[in-house]
């Protein structure tokens, strides 16, 4: 009975909702990397390509095209709800609260440029595909910074991470202003930052889940 209430509330239900959105995406990706047309190179693609809608052999590309869509899509509209439930993790101390706003704010409006990014292939409109991705990449960056300066001032969580969500923001950055350049890490670097997103929203969901944990036996 008591996990069936637990489950009651509503920032449980915003954490798996946002679980199962960070879970769709890597697994609906690996699919849409099967049905990559003439074969996905994992160490050479970054994920942009499997939005494309004609592969690099020249053939069709439609199936994986549509599963990156519905990829990206889904991660985007599940993140809503994490972002909503973020700041009240940091809500004991005015300063903390108005930090933990802006830094979901942030958030927030990265969700549709990561919509954009899918729906526009780079094959087709490069440089619309692009500013998407940057504008994406860049408002992440500056939400999990924001938020990585609000840890330093809440005493449930270490320092440490922080500092690591500040490093992983900087190499964020680096991304569409270095790391896109260098052929031979492109595809590896953008793969980390994805999947190290993926694993910073999940620290975060956990912490959600343990303090409403504490909260409930009170």
């Amino acid at each position: 009975m008591r996990k069936l209430e637990d489950l009651k509330s509503w920032k449980r239900v915003a954490c798996l909702i946002s679980l199962i959105g960070g879970l769709q995406f890597i697994i609906i990706t690996i699919i849409a990397m099967i049905f990559y047309s003439g074969g996905y190179l994992f160490f050479d693609y970054t994920f942009s390509y499997l939005g494309t809608t004609i592969a690099e052999n020249g053939t069709d590309n439609t199936i994986s095209r549509v599963f990156f869509i519905i990829a990206c899509t889904t991660a985007a509209i599940t993140l809503a709800p994490f972002w909503f439930v973020m700041p009240t993790l940091f809500s004991e101390k005015n300063l903390t609260k108005y930090i933990s706003l802006l830094g979901s704010t942030c958030g927030v409006v990265s969700s549709p440029f990561l919509c954009l990014l899918a729906i526009i292939p780079f094959d087709i409109d490069f440089a619309g595909h692009i500013l998407a991705t940057n504008i994406f990449f860049l408002l992440f960056a500056a939400a999990i910074i924001i938020y990585s300066i609000a840890i330093f001032f809440n005493k449930d969580y270490q320092n440490i991470y922080g500092f690591v969500g500040i490093a992983f923001s900087i190499l964020i950055v680096l991304y569409p202003t270095v790391f896109r350049n260098i052929d031979l890490i492109r595809a590896l670097m953008q793969k980390i930052i994805i999947y190290g997103f993926i694993l910073w929203v999940l620290y975060q969901v956990t912490k959600v889940w343990k303090v409403k944990s504490l909260e409930s036996r009170k």
